[in-house]
């Protein structure tokens, strides 16, 4: 700085800049270190909030996977459901009475997704959720939807009747949370290069080339085991094995054993076997 010829003042000034931008530095390291997500204002200023006994009690009465967690899954599952419930926006649509347990409905389609992956975070694909009391009109798809996942804007939207319906017949294969979350997921890895995105990547490629062999598309024509909206493509397709495999492990796991197994790799999350 002495040769600049800057004053005695513009020294202390550039000082200051210096060290506030090294202190910024370490806080960021720091941060994203300590507690493995980004530095961002929202993040510092919404903290992840404990879970409260109302909420204790919607996990017990309307999850039925997590009865049959052991107690480290529990624990596991607790803290990821309650990090996306705080972190992520959640708007709301026409005065949604019940807007906590919608909140629930989704965070808790994050967490059972997520259960074998060490990033559940879903950084680069959901910046927030919005939700409608009922179908809603999407402008992209020009339809009524129940339920989107946007990947271009990074949001989640939902009918807030739909997600509900989805928990309360838990074994019906029809769970708009978990569908949804399943096409944020697909794109949260598509484009990572870390080791459980890598396994995702190839399991996908696997049930793809399964979905496309023409003695699968038979079996599928002739069951009604994969809901008719599965037959779609295979994006969609990949989003109801998802459901399936939430909700009825066992029935898959006997009869369609090359995808549950393949699927059980991919999320690196084995499900309790039992009858539901």
């Amino acid at each position: 700085m002495e040769g600049l010829g800057l004053s005695e003042t513009e020294k202390q000034i550039a000082a200051l800049v210096l060290a506030i931008g090294l202190i910024y530095v370490f806080v960021r390291v720091g941060y994203e270190y300590i507690l493995g997500e980004r530095f961002t204002l929202y993040h510092v200023f919404h903290p992840v909030k404990r879970i409260n006994s109302q909420e204790r009690q919607f996990i017990k009465d309307f999850l039925v996977p997590y009865h049959q967690f052991n107690p480290e899954e529990k624990k596991d599952f607790l803290k990821r459901f309650a990090w996306f419930k705080s972190k992520k926006p959640f708007v709301f649509y026409g005065g949604i009475v019940n807007q906590e347990q919608i909140k629930a409905y989704v965070s808790a389609s994050a967490a059972l997704m997520t259960m074998g992956f060490r990033d559940y975070r879903f950084e680069h694909s959901v910046s927030r959720v919005i939700i409608y009391p009922d179908k809603y009109y999407s402008r992209i798809g020009r339809n009524h939807h129940i339920g989107e996942f946007n990947p271009n804007l990074k949001i989640l939207v939902f009918s807030a009747t739909d997600l509900e319906r989805g928990f309360k017949i838990p074994n019906d294969n029809q769970n708009l949370g978990i569908h949804e979350i399943a096409h944020a997921l697909m794109y949260e890895t598509r484009r990572k290069s870390t080791w459980e995105a890598r396994r995702f990547k190839v399991g996908l490629a696997r049930i793809k080339r399964i979905y496309e062999q023409n003695e699968f598309q038979e079996k599928l024509a002739e069951s009604n085991y994969f809901r008719a909206y599965g037959k779609t493509n295979f994006y969609e397709f990949f989003a109801v094995v998802m459901e399936n495999f939430v909700e009825t492990p066992m029935y898959m796991s006997k009869n369609y054993a090359d995808i549950f197994d393949t699927v059980c790799r991919m999320l690196n999350f084995v499900p309790s076997l039992k009858s539901k």
